[in-house]
């Protein structure tokens, strides 16, 4: 029989106690670590496997309406928000409960020139274009380089067939055309976005903003909802 074996629990941990408090701050640290490590580290994964499946139960509450991603995008100012005109905005525009999610990502960057190209910018293009395939992602707004990357392969809504004739004619004259290679077309894949009106509503510099709606978004009719919102159509 282990000293252990015969004391109480109570008498066990007032043991303990006296001899954590006989310790300096280092040898107790120590002598935690020492000999209740194993505890503490599956307290700790138990705590973020918590966390995790709560965040994730949480979250699948939600239904998503519309991912827009923001490309090369620069917060200039703390006093206006994008979630403040992509979320509040928008949601109270298309009279949408908060039982929804609107995602607004402006935290990517993106080149296409080789000069530039990074193991970040490889990762940013990677992760991007896997939202793409899978159909995650509904809108992006970015600058001419990233727009025709995509329109040329087809990636991108003709405009056309989104809007009706009357909306079509009152932002004809803002149309952004991307020729797709495979067929040679010329779509009218994008609208051009005032810098100015956008920095000021959104907060986000983006050289020359273009807002393009993906050809295999499954929320086309909020696409077309931002759109109606953004240029008051």
């Amino acid at each position: 029989m282990t000293p252990y074996e015969d004391k109480t629990m109570k008498s066990v941990l007032r043991t303990e106690r006296q001899k954590l408090k006989d310790m300096s701050l280092k040898d107790k640290l120590w002598y935690i670590w020492e000999y209740y490590k194993f505890p503490i580290i599956g307290s700790i994964t138990a705590l973020f496997l918590v966390i995790s499946i709560g965040s994730t139960v949480y979250n699948n509450r939600f239904e998503t309406v519309l991912n827009c991603v923001l490309l090369n995008s620069q917060l200039t100012t703390a006093d206006t928000s994008p979630d403040d005109y992509f979320d509040k905005g928008f949601r109270q525009y298309m009279n949408f409960s908060d039982d929804v999610k609107i995602e607004a990502n402006h935290s990517m960057s993106l080149t296409f020139e080789e000069s530039a190209m990074s193991d970040f910018t490889y990762a940013e293009l990677a992760k991007l274009s896997a939202m793409i395939t899978s159909k995650e992602l509904d809108v992006i707004i970015g600058r001419k380089d990233s727009i025709d990357h995509f329109g040329q392969m087809g990636g991108f809504t003709d405009l056309t067939q989104l809007l009706t004739p009357e909306e079509y004619e009152k932002v004809k004259d803002r149309i952004y055309f991307v020729t797709v290679s495979e067929t040679g077309e010329k779509v009218p894949a994008g609208i051009r976005v005032d810098g100015d009106s956008f920095q000021e509503n959104t907060g986000l510099l983006i050289d020359g903003p273009i807002l393009s709606v993906m050809t295999n978004s499954t929320h086309k009719d909020t696409a077309a909802g931002l759109i109606r919102y953004m240029f008051g159509l």
